[in-house]
């Protein structure tokens, strides 16, 4: 017998709900629980930079509730709305789990007036995913709140376009930790596509193009570190470990947020965006929790493009490392 392909994926859905002991808000909560990190325009006109957005969020991962003054603090998501009471992030699943982190422009939350505007996270693996942007909107702290929303630039394209070009350079980044060192069939169709790439951007001098260009990705490379020199492979191994862990701001494991600042409070790369960082091992291999993360780092953006490698010394001090051309 022959069935209309709509209704099997119907009856399908049917047989699903019927039989899985699993709700469908925890398939929704899966889904919705990943928030991209953007800047965020709030109700009142105010946008919220994405940087003073992570700051906020990293902060509140290190703390428990009430740890300073009453924040982080559970979030209970609902307002009310001509009589009704509904969520105020609406792409929460109801009965989530939430708390809230106040945003410091250009700083972090230590105390004293929140202001008006929070982060919000859930309790995910006793850390939190980050969930959304509110602004508080009642007269006192335990007034309303409102959320505020993505918001959509130039500058958000220039990053989904980094996005694209990742399927390029994955096959680069995450390359195998091995001795051979003859020329793969994936290296050469990433030369190829760098070629490519080079020629159809000479001529074009638009502002996303020119910005493109000042953010292409760097390479992978070996690093030579205050005369030490550290494989292509141990760089190799550590960025791709970075790229596939989420950080862990909870303890002093790795990777975690990188504040681009040295002890005399330069910045150790020029890059500008929000950066974390992860340990390398001379030898190549992976590090792991528990053991010593020894002096050598490899740096990252939120984005998983490869910034560079450096030195952790004593006081807090970092210095960059030279990435080589392999």
């Amino acid at each position: 017998m022959f069935f209309d392909m709509k209704s099997v994926a119907l009856y399908g859905l049917m047989a699903v709900a019927y039989a899985s002991p699993v709700p469908f808000s925890s398939l929704e909560n899966k889904l919705a629980k990943r928030v991209k990190f953007n800047d965020f325009s709030c109700p009142d006109g105010t946008t919220i930079a994405e940087h003073d957005i992570r700051q906020a969020f990293h902060e509140c991962r290190r703390h428990d509730d009430k740890a300073i003054g009453k924040y982080p603090f559970p979030f209970g998501n609902k307002k009310s709305v001509n009589g009704q009471t509904v969520r105020v992030l609406t792409n929460v699943p109801e009965g989530t789990a939430l708390r809230e982190f106040p945003i410091v422009a250009g700083g972090v939350y230590e105390g004293g007036s929140p202001g008006a505007y929070r982060i919000v996270t859930d309790y995910k693996d006793n850390r939190g995913d980050f969930r959304g942007v509110i602004q508080h909107t009642g007269a006192t702290v335990a007034g309303a709140y409102e959320a505020c929303t993505p918001v959509t630039s130039a500058k958000r394209d220039v990053e989904e376009f980094d996005d694209d070009e990742d399927i390029y350079y994955d096959a680069e980044d995450d390359l195998e930790v091995t001795e051979d060192n003859t020329p793969s069939k994936r290296d050469e169709e990433i030369e190829e596509f760098d070629e490519e790439f080079d020629e159809d951007i000479e001529d074009d001098t638009s502002s996303s193009t020119l910005v493109e260009r000042g953010n292409k990705k760097k390479k992978v490379g070996s690093a030579t570190c205050d005369g030490t020199t550290l494989s292509k492979d141990a760089v190799g191994a550590a960025f791709k470990q970075l790229k596939h862990t989420d950080d862990n701001s909870n303890t002093r494991s790795y990777p975690h947020y990188f504040g681009n600042k040295t002890g005399n409070n330069q910045a150790v790369f020029g890059a500008t965006n929000d950066l974390r960082e992860f340990p390398i091992m001379e030898d190549g291999s992976v590090w792991a929790e528990g053991t010593s993360p020894g002096s050598y780092r490899v740096v990252a953006d939120y984005n998983n493009n490869f910034v560079g490698v450096m030195i952790e010394k004593t006081g807090g001090s970092f210095t960059k490392c030279t990435v080589n051309s392999d």
